[in-house]
């Protein structure tokens, strides 16, 4: 049965989106609140997110309110869920599917809880949605096609993270206090990789080689939690007349700085769809995971993968050379590979 949003709910409806995973799910889902707003613009949004994600959707002009599920302690998931139950909503939609968000959607106590027909608990809805006939396969298409589907019109979604002034000072402040003069063009090297998914470090630091001596760049380092060891890699890697500067910091800071680098060389994840959705120039690098589906969507962002007949390959199917650091697929990119890259996402660069 068709479910119009607009035609069940007053105005000013208190509107909770709930969407957890990881970094990227999170920036995909961004997509949708400008078009939810549009379409029902005395709303209220609430998106209920993970600790992780929270800065992705803190600063997005279209939502009203973020609520945070944190998991650190026992306490903190039941004040969590006490809160939920005893706040009011005009509807709750699961755009999460597994089975703690069907639990929240429920918990909600919403009048009308929204979810996929297919999902696994939807009976923990009351408005199921059936949106298999718009056949989405990247994972913004089924955010996109569940909102669609209660009748709000989304034209060209892109994911969309805001940088709030705040981050930027403390960005520029943290570079600062490293001895790094925040207002000279730079950009960020992020190493950081299972073992698995890997690129060489002695290509990275090609890569910073060549932009620090032939466009006086100067080079940010960065990695995510427990992936300091990889950029120690790195820098042992660089010659040591190139210096660098090591960036650990809230994703928040990062973020911050990132809005200013001319562009950013990373890993498929969280931080490679953040910084495209951002806007920064983005060449990221591919191998065990599937580009065709979790290339990052910003317009300034290029993917770069190593053709070989094993792939697309899976946990049951990758070699033992993979699984030693050394795949393959990721080996076949060459750090000139990603420089001529560069250098047609950034064209100040192209004739140097």
């Amino acid at each position: 049965m068709e479910f119009l949003i607009k035609d069940h709910v007053k105005p000013d409806a208190k509107i909770l989106l709930i969407k957890l995973r990881s970094l990227g799910d999170v920036v995909n889902n961004t997509s949708v609140y400008g078009p939810i707003k549009k379409h029902l613009p005395k709303a209220r949004l609430i998106v209920l997110v993970e600790s992780a994600s929270y800065d992705i959707v803190k600063n997005h002009p279209d939502v009203d309110e973020v609520l945070c599920f944190d998991k650190s302690s026992f306490f903190t998931q039941v004040k969590f869920y006490f809160n939920l139950i005893r706040k009011k909503y005009d509807v709750a939609i699961d755009m999460h599917e597994g089975t703690r968000g069907a639990v929240m959607c429920f918990l909600s106590r919403a009048k009308f809880k929204v979810g996929n027909i297919f999902a696994k608990r939807s009976y923990l809805y009351n408005t199921k949605i059936n949106f298999s006939d718009l056949k989405p396969s990247l994972p913004i298409d089924y955010q996109v096609a569940l909102i669609s589907k209660l009748g709000v019109p989304i034209e060209n979604p892109r994911p969309i993270v805001h940088v709030s002034e705040e981050w930027r000072k403390r960005g520029h402040e943290l570079l600062i206090s490293k001895n790094f003069d925040p207002n000279q063009p730079f950009c960020i090297i992020h190493p950081g990789a299972r073992k698995y998914d890997q690129w060489q470090f002695e290509k990275f630091a090609e890569i910073a080689e060549y932009f620090f001596n032939r466009l006086k760049l100067g080079i940010i380092l960065t990695c995510g939690p427990g992936q300091v060891d990889q950029v120690e890699k790195l820098t042992h890697c660089l010659p040591k007349e190139i210096p660098s500067t090591f960036i650990s910091t809230e994703l928040s800071v990062l973020l911050g700085i990132t809005a200013s680098a001319k562009f950013v060389v990373c890993h498929n994840g969280g931080y490679m769809h953040a910084a495209s959705a951002i806007g920064v120039p983005v060449a990221a690098l591919f191998g065990l995971t599937d580009y065709r589906i979790w290339k990052p969507l910003g317009e300034k962002s290029v993917v770069l993968h190593g053709e070989i007949d094993c792939w697309p390959c899976t946990s049951k199917t990758m070699k033992q050379v993979c699984w030693d650091g050394k795949p393959e697929c990721k080996e076949m990119i060459s750090a000139e590979n990603v420089i001529n890259s560069i250098k047609k996402l950034c064209p100040e660069f192209s004739d140097k």
